[in-house]
């Protein structure tokens, strides 16, 4: 079965990339095509409306060459068309009277000829460098001048270029889209009904009739299913009529010789659950994606909701809705926990999707502030709530042996959605507005719940009885050196590094370096692709070497050494660099934090309980989330862009060296005692 599911996998994956490639090959010819010429009447349209408000002069018999502050109003035509590179009005015989730019021009050779003889219609011509846009100035059928705009032929290219980064993220994107709703398809499709099939005939072979299987909804082995199902009822019935009619005495006796069978009671009819981790796995994957859209903008959304008379800076109130949205998810955790536990999988994550889609359309139509702050705070119960069901799902659906290799799966498939979130939300945000692509987001959150309604069935796996959380349990945690140690010099610091770096200050930091918001998200997708391509590769290698304080430590110096990469290197390849270390980083070192706790400090975590130590972790943990945003706006309100980057990596550098420290120099010369 999983050699047929392989080369299914195989077969749709090459059809499928064949597919894009020839889509995006298309695209990039029509756009290569088609891409001078509306560029060219952009320019046409800005050439027009200037050469109106000169014809409105000209019209009340204002000479051409006496006309005032025409300079200033070209200026101000540049300013507000940054593609231009020139603008200018000529006289009849082409001598140049008022121009904005044209002065400054390195290369005006074939321009000056290009000016010196316009022609009589609009029109747009290549002249040297530049695409030239002349307009004719009449006034009374009489023409008096012309107007020149310029532009330059590399804004055509850099254009070109831009779009073809924009299909290549695209062509990733739809890639894992694929990918993800191709596992779930094969997984509902065809390994869950034949896992289903075996665990049925195994009980018949055992002579249990007594179960049968599951109603098929996309075809495939539902025919089979019908027929076994058939029978079971069939055998069952035969087997209630034989009672019904057999006295007492063949009735005994019927039983002695059905006693190694079990059939059904009459009316009833118990279906066998089947379920699959996958089955959960692309709805996880379309709200994550969903909600990741805003990740490359949010910090410039938020921006536009500061008011001068707030009592707090700018930077800092940018970073609030963050904060307050990674505060609440982790106030939502544990109550999330024993909401999925008390309804089941199914409603659980219903609920949460449906909160999180009233958080996200809320937040598209935020008129202040405290609207944002409330409808972020909405969203994140929901986002939390889903978040712990889908976590909690992959638990009860993964064997006890191989709970490790399902986390990997739950997180590799929350950062999948974050990365092509992130990468198509800035492709959306500069063709649709910021308002506008969160809005999407939430019609992308309620798929993901119409989904679920739709395709998880089956009764919710039994939950393991949860034992409940008391402050006795922190205090515990809170003693343990080792703990405190792997918590407090490593995750968190982690978190802050990802929010207030990542989250908060790269989004607006390209921005000043004059990126869009399309460059923005591919440039914030290579922490996630990092983290996809690192992470399953350091996980089996730290379980075959043991020694997950070195990778730990590995990983904090890495998370370091990538912001100071982006101290000193002020650029956006810069940042690009740091990004991608700083997935690498926390592929190295985040993974381990919580196999490091259980391995290091199984007292207390036996007294405690592991699922009670990991979530009290999980939890502090989320400290940092909250803390990152406020940390970076306060530095770059004191600093700037560098000093906060500076001193995220001096937060970095000073925790690991202390981790290093307290797991090595101090191992080193006398033992930790288990409670220290």
């Amino acid at each position: 079965m999983k050699a047929l599911q392989l080369r299914l996998v195989l077969l749709v994956a090459a059809t499928m990339l064949l597919s894009v490639l020839l889509l995006s090959w298309l695209a990039l010819g029509h756009f290569r095509r088609d891409l001078p010429p509306q560029m060219a009447q952009s320019v046409t349209a800005v050439g027009i409306a200037a050469a109106g408000v000169l014809h409105k002069a000209g019209e009340y018999g204002v000479p051409l060459a006496q006309m005032v502050d025409a300079n200033a109003f070209l200026d101000a035509v540049r300013r507000d068309h940054p593609t231009i590179a020139y603008i200018l009005v000529a006289d009849q015989r082409g001598k140049v009277l008022f121009q904005s730019g044209y002065g400054g021009l390195a290369e005006r050779g074939e321009l000056d000829t290009a000016i010196a003889h316009p022609g009589s219609e609009i029109a747009t011509d290549t002249a040297g460098s530049y695409f030239n846009t002349s307009v004719p100035l009449v006034v009374r059928h009489q023409r008096f001048g012309t107007l020149h705009v310029g532009q330059p032929v590399a804004a055509v290219r850099v254009r070109l270029q831009e779009i073809g980064y924009d299909v290549a993220t695209v062509l990733v994107v739809a890639s894992l889209i694929a990918i993800e709703l191709l596992r779930f398809v094969l997984t509902f499709v065809i390994a869950t009904p034949a896992e289903a099939t075996r665990q049925f005939l195994a009980r018949v072979r055992g002579g249990d009739f007594s179960a049968y299987l599951p109603f098929d909804r996309l075809g495939g082995i539902g025919q089979l299913s019908k027929r076994f199902n058939a029978i079971v009822a069939n055998l069952n019935r035969r087997c209630h009529d034989l009672h019904a009619a057999a006295s007492a005495e063949w009735r005994a006796r019927l039983e002695q010789q059905l006693a190694g069978f079990r059939f059904h009671a009459p009316g009833e009819r118990r279906m066998l659950h089947a379920s699959a981790v996958e089955h959960i796995r692309w709805p996880f994957f379309l709200l994550i994606f969903a909600d990741s859209l805003s990740l490359s903008f949010f910090p410039v959304f938020a921006g536009g909701f500061y008011a001068p008379d707030m009592p707090l800076s700018r930077n800092v109130v940018v970073g609030l809705p963050i904060s307050i949205f990674m505060f609440t998810w982790a106030l939502s955790m544990p109550w999330a926990g024993s909401l999925s536990d008390r309804i089941g999988s199914r409603r659980a994550f219903l609920a949460g999707a449906a909160v999180t889609t009233a958080g996200l359309v809320l937040t598209a139509g935020a008129q202040s502030l405290y609207d944002l702050l409330l409808w972020r705070s909405l969203t994140a119960l929901g986002y939390g709530l889903v978040f712990i069901t889908t976590q909690g799902f992959v638990t009860q659906n993964t064997p006890p042996a191989q709970r490790t290799r399902g986390m990997a799966v739950f997180l590799s498939t929350f950062f999948a959605g974050s990365l092509a979130g992130s990468a198509i939300g800035g492709i959306l945000a500069d063709r649709l507005g910021h308002g506008a692509t969160i809005l999407v987001s939430g019609v992308l959150s309620a798929m993901a719940a119409l989904f679920v309604l739709r395709f998880l069935r089956g009764a919710p796996a039994a939950a393991a009885a949860r034992k409940s959380l008391t402050t006795h349990d922190f205090k515990l945690l809170l003693k343990n050196r080792k703990f405190v140690g792997i918590t407090f010099l490593s995750a968190v610091p982690a978190k802050i590094a990802l929010t207030g770096f990542l989250y908060y200050a790269v989004p607006l930091y390209l921005k000043l370096l004059g990126n869009n918001q399309s460059t923005t998200g591919r440039v914030m997708m290579a922490y996630g692709l990092a983290i996809i391509v690192v992470s399953p590769a350091v996980a089996k290698l730290a379980d075959r070497i043991g020694q997950l304080r070195w990778f730990v430590s590995v990983g904090g110096y890495a998370s370091a050494l990538a912001m100071f990469i982006v101290y000193y290197l002020d650029s956006t390849t810069g940042l690009l660099l740091g990004i991608t270390l700083l997935g690498v980083a926390h592929a190295i070192g985040v993974s381990p934090q919580l196999a490091l706790i259980n391995d290091l400090c199984k007292d207390v975590v036996q007294e405690v309980g592991s699922g009670t130590a990991a979530g009290i972790f999980r939890l502090i943990e989320r400290l940092g989330n909250v803390l990152g945003p406020v940390i970076a706006g306060l530095l770059i309100s004191q600093f700037g862009f560098q000093g906060a980057f500076m001193g995220i990596g001096i937060v970095c550098l000073v925790c690991v060296t202390w981790f290093s420290t307290m797991f090595f120099w101090s191992d080193g010369r006398r033992p930790l005692a288990p409670n220290a």
